[in-house]
């Protein structure tokens, strides 16, 4: 049945059960009748906007603690789908200082480096990989070639716990040398996905993610808010 074929009655125990954090006013405008109209008939059928709003958000509550964190995840997908993903090697170059001061090292003898790898599919380049952070120049070349995972650097700060902020995404023109390495045309955009990393509250990296956007599709979980 239509909202405009039940009753005045109906309709406003619809509206009250589907969203109870309606005001009393609002149910009274969508229905066309008066507020003093809507509690009488809330009260008729024993029904309180209260407890209502109470037990979503109780529900809600559960379900979060039940939500697998799996399912708070952004996900990429590449376009098309099954394409078989191949990883190139880590490549690695020494930044200066003064172009990520937000950085902290951790001790002093640390350098600022930054580590990339270029991930292809169908043997095109689709995202490159970036980490900037600092340590020790005694990482040696086998130590380094040899890391299944660039988290890995942070386990020789005597620590393995660290904490990561939001995503930023921005979708605009990556600098020259991403552009080329990606194979992007001039003035073409990417997505470019980057976060930091911390440790005790304190930025040790920053992590950069570079994307065609013609190869990826990108999905969030939960509402978008403006």
């Amino acid at each position: 049945m239509a909202v405009g074929e039940l009753t005045k009655k109906e309709q406003i125990i619809n509206f009250a059960q589907s969203d109870p954090f309606l005001k009393i006013s609002d149910i009274a405008e969508y229905v066309q009748t008066t507020p003093r109209y809507v509690r009488t008939i809330l009260s008729e059928a024993n029904i309180s906007l209260m407890e209502l709003r109470e037990r979503y958000a109780r529900s809600m509550e559960k379900r979060l603690q039940t939500q697998t964190k799996s399912d708070l995840k952004m996900a990429l997908k590449l376009k098309p789908k099954n394409s078989e993903i191949e990883i190139g090697d880590l490549g690695i170059d020494q930044l200066l200082e003064e172009e990520f001061e937000e950085l902290q090292k951790i001790n002093k003898e640390e350098k600022l480096w930054r580590i990339s790898q270029v991930c292809y599919s169908g043997g095109h380049p689709f995202c490159i990989k970036e980490l900037i952070t600092y340590f020790s120049e005694d990482l040696t070349d086998k130590e380094f070639k040899t890391l299944d995972s660039v988290y890995k650097l942070f386990d020789r700060k005597g620590t393995n716990r660290i904490q990561f902020m939001e995503n930023i995404v921005r979708f605009e023109s990556p600098e020259e040398n991403i552009r080329i390495r990606l194979g992007l045309k001039k003035y073409e955009k990417a997505i470019i996905i980057t976060r930091y990393i911390l440790l005790n509250r304190i930025p040790i990296g920053l992590e950069n993610y570079y994307l065609r956007s013609d190869s990826i599709e990108m999905s969030f979980p939960g509402e978008l808010v403006m």
